[in-house]
């Protein structure tokens, strides 16, 4: 990650649940749920708009997902 990335890592967070599940929040209300494969592959599940950021997030912790960091490279999920 560049110095560039930092403020965009603030806005965003990326949850896993076991080895292919992926749930990327943006605190602009975005959510998208996916999955990933080794190849990097990916399915998008489901997009949800209005979410609250950080309620939503201590219920993903809640429910057993790991954060496992701010996801730059799923950006483009968002588009």
């Amino acid at each position: 990650m560049n110095k560039d990335d930092y403020p965009k890592a603030g806005l965003q967070r990326l949850f896993q649940k076991g080895a292919d599940n992926f749930v990327l929040l943006h605190r602009n209300g975005k959510a998208v749920a996916f999955q990933s494969n080794q190849n990097g592959n990916v399915n998008i599940i489901d997009r949800q708009t209005d979410i609250d950021f950080s309620s939503t997030g201590l219920s993903l912790l809640d429910d057993g997902w790991k954060c496992v960091g701010p996801g730059l490279q799923y950006s483009g999920l968002f588009e």
